[in-house]
């Protein structure tokens, strides 16, 4: 079976600043879509803060519902069979990784690249396979989940995935 690409989005504390994660969300090896909330670490809280955002995630519901860093990176380090996972916002995502590693001394263990950059090694473009597929709102502005959907979607779509390499757990 091939190995099916690792798309991640994350929402953090501040759109202007980011410093560290609220939510990551992000597609499995078995096309499924997990999203989780990141209780904030200690340090996080002493320099930063958690701003309004789309998602109105705020301080309580992290500490009700989310989870520790090392909850996350275990389970990430049992699920990420890859070097590299692809965002929507590779930068941003890739520093608020870096800041879910920081809190246990450790580094990433993959890379962060461009959603848009495996689309196009793959002669997709992204945005016109959006387009082409009735998708008038901006990616950035759907929910996480929905991103990751639709990603996986325009990725069956054209061929790049194909129902062979969904375990039969995930077909209906």
């Amino acid at each position: 079976m091939a190995s099916l690409p690792i798309f991640m989005t994350s929402v953090a504390n501040s759109s202007d600043n980011p410093a560290f994660p609220l939510l990551f969300t992000w597609s499995t090896p078995e096309a499924q879509i997990k999203e989780v909330l990141v209780i904030p670490d200690d340090e996080w809280l002493e320099d930063h803060v958690i701003e309004p955002n789309t998602l109105d995630i705020d301080e309580t519901q992290l500490y009700e519902f989310g989870f520790e860093a090392s909850d996350i990176l275990a389970e990430w380090t049992n699920e990420f069979d890859t070097d590299v996972i692809y965002a929507l916002h590779p930068e941003e995502t890739s520093l608020l990784i870096e800041a879910t590693y920081d809190t246990k001394n450790l580094d990433p263990s993959f890379e962060v690249h461009s959603i848009h950059s495996w689309f196009a090694e793959r002669d997709i473009n992204l945005d016109d396979a959006l387009i082409d597929s009735g998708q008038s709102t901006p990616l950035h502005l759907l929910p996480p989940d929905e991103i990751i959907a639709l990603l996986l979607q325009i990725a069956v779509e054209h061929g790049l995935i194909h129902s062979s390499d969904i375990p039969e757990t995930f077909e209906e």
